[in-house]
């Protein structure tokens, strides 16, 4: 599978609002793969091109990167940095699959959601622990936090297994632990270096659950300002066997 990172910021994205701090004084003056728009990626798979959430910079990033092709959009949460732009797909010219668990849908549809996306979109439910099969590839989703529905997804192409965690917290599930086993690439959200957040996992601790999941390759995304700018904290993975950060339009093949 190919998968596009088209955006690799948290939710303040970098340079954030109003802030002088030197990550984001940097990212101003240096542009380059210092500067990030809100997160958003985008799996092409056999006959269908999947995008993961929807940045309120999806305009911009669906034509800085020419997508012309979409099949699905799949929600992992509802916040704004998650959900922000989906009002654009209003003027979006062929149908779309919105892949969503039922309770997530819901709270989209009160926060977010228009009558245009209605003759657009066509929701398809998805639950966690259960198998969307597609002929050629299949989607697993998995609760990443307990108190909100926030959900991340195992993506199975061939013999290759590819786990985007979303908005996860340090402490997970056991479960959760067994679908990132021994999977080829794990995509974390780590915002923060090692500045800790009740619901979020830093860079350190996404290193320590690599090795504890034994997965094959991690890449680091959702980089917030509060975290090493792109070129120190590719500096310091480099030290590391099998691990990498995302950047503003890198694209990998799995």
């Amino acid at each position: 599978m190919k998968i596009h990172f088209l955006g690799t910021g948290a939710a303040e994205g970098i340079p954030a609002i109003n802030c002088d701090c030197p990550h984001c004084t940097r990212a101003r003056n240096e542009g380059g793969k210092l500067l990030r728009e809100r997160n958003a990626i985008l799996f092409s798979l056999p006959g269908y091109e999947l995008l993961i959430d929807c940045a309120p910079d999806i305009r911009t990033l669906i034509n800085r990167y020419h997508i012309t092709k979409l099949d699905g959009i799949l929600a992992t949460r509802s916040r704004y940095d998650h959900m922000g732009g989906i009002k654009e797909f209003e003027y979006w010219p062929t149908p779309l699959d919105f892949l969503a668990e039922d309770k997530l849908f819901e709270t989209i549809k009160r926060e977010h959601w228009t009558e245009m996306l209605d003759a657009v979109m066509f929701h398809i439910p998805y639950y966690p622990g259960t198998s969307l099969y597609f002929s050629g590839f299949s989607i697993i989703p998995f609760a990443a936090r307990r108190r909100q529905p926030i959900f991340g997804v195992s993506v199975k192409e061939g013999d290759k297994r590819v786990v985007y965690t979303s908005d996860t917290p340090a402490r997970l599930t056991n479960y959760a632990r067994r679908v990132m086993w021994q999977c080829d690439l794990l995509i974390v959200n780590a915002p923060t270096f090692d500045k800790v957040y009740e619901n979020h996992i830093t860079t350190v601790e996404a290193i320590e659950l690599k090795e504890r999941v034994e997965a094959k390759q991690m890449i680091l995304t959702y980089i917030n300002h509060e975290n090493k700018p792109h070129d120190e904290l590719e500096a310091f993975v480099s030290q590391l066997s099998g691990v990498s950060v995302a950047y503003d339009g890198m694209v990998i093949e799995v």
